[in-house]
């Protein structure tokens, strides 16, 4: 073989030998590709209900709150004064439980925050704060857990309802509440209204020489009593209103219960 033909040869010989091996052995081409991009993590929902109106910060004490982790006092207030009904709830059971007479007040400030929030289960908490005789409320106070209650009797909580017509009928703490006590009676289909509505106008009637405008009230009491009383208040109401359509010969017949 000359020498001009020697290195065809060698080359015939690499190239043959690359075509023999098999394909797993032969280099891949590379050819770079763009790195394809992880998608973003979703992002977080927004909160809804109570805690949407929350700063992040108070957002996290209620979520504490709500998983019986450990709350500090100042925190606790901070929430409650906010305005969420929860960490008010929580704050009022903390005063309470203190049993420190000089915080009543705030107790039922809080109460009703957590009232006015919708939960009217707080609303037999204020009644017991209401109640006691010896307690003293700054009038802010009475005012705003008065309008709470209300707002719960329209609802038709029957413990908000049975606490303002005994305080309107007491005639505390609220003070004088007689118009406002009738409409609540004639509002409700509780035997009970109807039970205290007999009471207040045999009361009415009851007394010495009452006027015209007390017996014309104890008439409407009478028919609150007569729609919604139990059975022996309705024929106790009706023997009533029989005898003041047709009154004995004596005029203002003093009326036994």
């Amino acid at each position: 073989m000359s020498k001009r033909l020697y290195p065809l040869a060698i080359l015939a010989v690499c190239v043959g030998t690359l075509a023999a091996q098999p394909s797993a052995a032969r280099v891949k081409p590379f050819f770079p590709r763009p790195k394809a991009e992880e998608p973003a993590p979703p992002p977080r929902p927004a909160p809804t209900g109570p805690a949407a109106k929350l700063p992040l910060e108070l957002q996290a004490v209620r979520k504490d709150l709500l998983a019986g982790k450990r709350v500090s006092y100042r925190q606790l207030q901070a929430l409650a004064d906010a305005g969420d009904g929860i960490g008010a709830f929580r704050l009022a059971e903390r005063i309470v439980k203190d049993g420190d007479p000089k915080f009543t007040t705030d107790a039922l400030h809080y109460f009703t925050i957590a009232v006015s929030e919708g939960r009217g289960h707080a609303v037999r908490h204020m009644l017991d704060l209401l109640t006691d005789t010896q307690a003293e409320f700054r009038p802010a106070h009475l005012k705003s857990a008065e309008i709470a209650l209300r707002a719960q009797a329209k609802k038709g909580n029957e413990k908000a309802v049975d606490g303002l017509i005994r305080f309107y009928s007491e005639g505390r703490p609220f003070g004088d509440r007689r118009g406002e006590l009738e409409t609540l009676l004639a509002s409700g289909t509780s035997k009970k209204n109807g039970d205290t509505a007999f009471k207040l106008a045999v009361m009415l009637l009851s007394g010495q020489g009452r006027t015209p405008e007390q017996t014309a009230q104890a008439s409407r009491y009478l028919v609150i009593a007569q729609q919604t009383g139990s059975i022996g208040v309705k024929a106790a109401a009706g023997n009533i209103m029989a005898m003041l359509k047709n009154p004995p010969s004596e005029e203002h017949a003093e009326v036994q219960p």
